[in-house]
């Protein structure tokens, strides 16, 4: 029983911090796929170029490079998108392994915590036999 409440004590913590370090890792990084680095290459003063893709390059897609001074391509916000909604979707896969994984780390750190307590029990119970 005391195992059982060690391992959700010491399970509540590791996923605790877990929790807060996915959720920093994600923030930052829905932050950097949405600031990006605008414009990705600068050819001069009046016009930037951005690097694309071979899928929106093609010609007849409707997604292609933006005029000069009208900002990001559509294509390249898609992307974007796309990118963002992949990280946002597996957050909820990764807090599941996270579970599991603070379940197994605390499982194995109650054991530790308990290890002197059992050498102390068997010792007693050595020094004073129950036959008596």
């Amino acid at each position: 029983m005391t195992r059982l409440r060690l391992t959700c004590l010491y399970g509540g913590v590791f996923m605790m911090a877990g929790t807060v370090l996915l959720a920093v890792v994600s923030l930052l990084a829905v932050h950097a796929v949405n600031k990006g680095n605008e414009p990705v290459l600068q050819l001069g003063s009046e016009s930037s170029g951005v690097l694309l893709s071979a899928v929106c390059s093609e010609p007849g897609s409707g997604i292609g490079p933006a005029p000069a001074g009208s900002g990001m391509s559509p294509c390249v916000t898609q992307q974007r998108h796309q990118t963002r909604d992949a990280l946002v979707s597996s957050t909820p896969l990764a807090l599941v392994a996270l579970g599991l994984l603070s379940v197994a780390a605390g499982y194995v750190t109650a054991g530790y915590a308990l290890s002197p307590l059992r050498r102390i029990t068997r010792g007693a119970r050595r020094a004073c036999p129950q036959d008596a």
